[in-house]
């Protein structure tokens, strides 16, 4: 379990990969009109950090009356093996794992998980990548994108490394906008950085309107 102790507060839990991606979902939830959520930081995927937690919030007063649990977490470079892992996480905690994202199952407990960033756009196969990744994907027409990639262009002509261009595209971003420099990603979900109705946030939309 994390550092500080957690009360379940809520028949409906959303567990994040994260902090960032904890504050974000936060104001997701709420933008895309749902209620009686608990969002709760699960840790990282790098140090196997959700078995641990998924058994013991299995072990906390209140999870008995839980009624629904979805987990999102990142597919990094491999979104395929992100799935795999997952269900073979919560097969192995004893908890109901459905056979792809965005599906919950019909079980007393239903269970769901979402991947970022989603499937691409013919919608037949999981993308590799982070939530910076589908944030981008929301803001890929804004004007101030094309100086972004310029920006980024140019700084690694000097020889400058950029081993995470996701992120170094995502703050470059929200450095050009008055209203959201300094933020972090979850930060700016929370003064309205990203477009909640795009479509590429539909099955993130969908599966937590239906917690």
């Amino acid at each position: 379990m994390r550092d500080k102790p957690i009360t379940i507060k809520a028949r409906k839990l959303l567990l994040a990969e994260g902090a960032d991606a904890c504050n974000f979902l936060i104001w997701a939830y709420q933008a895309w009109g749902a209620d009686g959520i608990q969002v709760l930081d699960f840790g990282g995927v790098q140090n196997q950090d959700l078995p641990l937690y998924l058994r013991q919030l299995q072990m906390l007063s209140g999870f008995d009356e839980v009624e629904t649990l979805v987990i999102a977490r990142d597919a990094e470079r491999n979104a395929s093996g992100a799935v795999t892992s997952l269900i073979s996480q919560l097969t192995n905690v004893g908890l109901p794992a459905p056979p792809s994202p965005f599906v919950f199952t019909e079980t007393a407990l239903r269970v769901a998980y979402m991947i970022f960033p989603g499937y691409n756009l013919s919608g037949d196969a999981l993308e590799n990548g982070t939530l910076e990744d589908l944030c981008l994907k929301t803001i890929a027409n804004d004007p101030v994108m094309p100086c972004v990639a310029n920006f980024l262009r140019a700084v690694q002509a000097t020889g400058e490394p950029m081993p995470r261009p996701h992120k170094s595209t995502l703050y470059t971003y929200l450095a050009g906008k008055q209203a959201l420099t300094g933020l972090k990603l979850g930060e700016a979900a929370r003064v309205g950085a990203w477009p909640w109705d795009h479509p590429a946030f539909a099955p993130y939309r969908n599966t937590i309107r239906a917690m």
